[in-house]
């Protein structure tokens, strides 16, 4: 008789998930998910040591209201598939692929059944939306281009006071979409012998390590447009470059991570060695 009611109690237990809040960090956002995204999953007030199954079906109706596991979506969820229920939890991550339908709901449904007791399902309702996060990087000077010449000092007698000048590089990365905040970062990658500065979202910095290549990242950008300008000072009789490499960049908001642009490589074309005066 103890068991039978152990097993009834443990059963209206199960019976009670449908009435339990769907937690997560922020419902609104993983109900509406943007695709390339990675989202966990949380169904909680569940007994701990049952057992529980996740699955995404493309009908809520179908199956007798349990839904049909849609074998095509099963791979979306990344881990979490099945398991056992630990602080009273039932956890799924998923990884909504690039090729997620967009704008059409599914379910994720999570079963949980258990040695004596009765087995019950919840289900929650999810519409993907387009990842409208995209990044584009151009040099905005065709390349190759002449040196600038910019504080060129040509005088070398009677006092040697020559100067090569410096000549200035501008690239601009865009991010289309939405106006969220985002963090990018890339390495500039020399080659020639030129000191340098660079600037980007306000921040300037000085390179004396030539013929190598700099790290830069930069946090919580504002603005869809931000230029990477180098000022580099001129050596005669070098090519110098100055290749950009995007290597990441996150939208702050849906934590979604765009493709990222090919390198974007500027060559400056030599300017000739002139010998002493005599």
């Amino acid at each position: 008789m103890k068991k039978l009611l152990l097993s009834l109690m443990i059963c209206l237990g199960i019976m009670m998930i449908s009435s339990q809040t769907f937690a997560q960090n922020n419902p609104g956002e993983k109900l509406k998910p943007y695709v390339g995204g990675t989202y966990t999953y949380t169904f909680d007030g569940i007994t701990d040591g049952l057992t529980y199954e996740f699955y995404i079906s493309s009908l809520s109706t179908s199956g007798g209201g349990k839904g049909t596991v849609d074998t095509g979506l099963t791979g979306y969820i990344t881990s979490g598939l099945t398991g056992t229920v630990s602080g009273n939890k039932a956890v799924a991550t998923i990884a909504w692929p690039a090729a997620t339908t967009t704008g059409t709901e599914v379910y994720l449904f999570v079963k949980i059944s258990g040695a004596g007791v009765c087995e019950n399902y919840n289900a929650v309702g999810i519409t993907p939306i387009a990842n409208s996060f995209t990044l584009a990087l151009i040099d905005d000077i065709a390349s190759p281009s002449c040196p600038d010449l910019t504080g060129l000092n040509a005088v070398v007698a009677p006092t040697d006071t020559y100067n090569a000048g410096t000549t200035t590089l501008t690239y601009t990365f865009t991010k289309a979409g939405n106006d969220n905040d985002w963090n990018a970062g890339f390495d500039i990658v020399q080659v020639g012998s030129g000191d340098y500065t660079y600037t980007f979202n306000g921040t300037s910095a000085s390179v004396t390590g030539n013929n190598a290549t700099t790290a830069v990242s930069a946090t919580g950008l504002t603005n869809n447009t931000q230029v990477v300008t180098i000022v580099v000072n001129n050596v005669p009789g070098e090519t110098p470059s100055f290749k950009i490499h995007p290597t990441s960049a996150v939208d702050v908001v849906t934590s979604v991570s765009p493709t990222l642009p090919g390198d974007v490589t500027h060559i400056i074309t030599p300017m000739p060695v002139i010998g002493s005066f005599n």
